[in-house]
């Protein structure tokens, strides 16, 4: 009997496939209750005087962040991840998509408050996780917000007083930028979520104070490359703490 070259492949491929989906840690069973909470927050600095990128004394008085997403990444060495990759089906990237590791509800963080805004939580599978990547980008007018009032045109704005040598005000800036900006953050030690170790929970913090000086004051208006510096410094301004981890 002459065997079929075709058939014999699809057998091999399906017996792969098999194997790895048993390899993998049962979703009904041992995922059923391992969630990441989510919060973000900004931190109050009490009018505290800040230095800029260029060396200018400033005083802020207003200070937003819009983030788009936030997205939990597993880490890229794991057999889990690349299996995942490999036979998970597609994520949609647009706005507000979600999935087990990605939250797409846009929220405007008040950098200057330490408000806590939740707007989500991941329930991934058990595996091994490294850190956090996201989109800091132009809200929608339904955005997550800790104050009705917070600006909702701008993916950041950075608003102040210029100060002299004797904290006297010299004049002030409002600086607004809607150019999107990506971010990866990592994690100081890799999140292993298992039945062991079911939950965690995340906060994802602004700081102004980082995020001022690693920007440069304009004469003027912002121009093109300044607003977009200006939606990078904010992203390069975040970190991550742990509030909670269940062992």
């Amino acid at each position: 009997m002459t065997s079929n070259p075709s058939l014999q492949l699809s057998r091999l491929v399906l017996a792969v496939v098999v194997s790895a989906l048993l390899s993998l840690p049962s979703c009904t069973e041992d995922a059923a209750g391992i969630e990441v909470a989510v919060t973000y927050r900004g931190e109050s600095i009490d009018g505290a005087v800040l230095v800029s990128a260029d060396g200018q004394p400033v005083r802020l008085s207003s200070a937003y962040v819009a983030v788009e997403s936030l997205e939990l990444e597993a880490c890229p060495d794991s057999a889990l991840a690349r299996v995942m990759r490999l036979l998970g089906p597609a994520v949609a990237r647009a706005h507000s998509a979600a999935s087990p590791t990605r939250i797409g509800v846009p929220v405007v963080v008040d950098a200057l408050r330490e408000v806590v805004l939740r707007p989500g939580r991941f329930r991934p599978v058990p595996g091994v996780y490294c850190g956090l990547s996201g989109t800091l980008s132009m809200p929608d007018a339904d955005a997550l917000v800790a104050d009705p009032s917070a600006p909702l045109d701008a993916a950041v704005t950075l608003l102040g007083e210029r100060l002299g040598p004797d904290d006297e005000v010299l004049g002030t800036f409002e600086l607004r930028s809607t150019r999107s900006a990506a971010f990866e953050l990592t994690f100081d030690e890799p999140l292993v979520l298992d039945a062991s170790m079911p939950s965690a929970e995340a906060e994802l913090v602004i700081d102004a104070s980082a995020w001022l000086s690693a920007t440069t004051l304009p004469e003027g208006e912002l121009d093109t490359e300044g607003a977009r510096a200006l939606t990078q410094a904010a992203a390069t301004a975040l970190r991550v703490e742990w509030v909670h981890s269940a062992r």
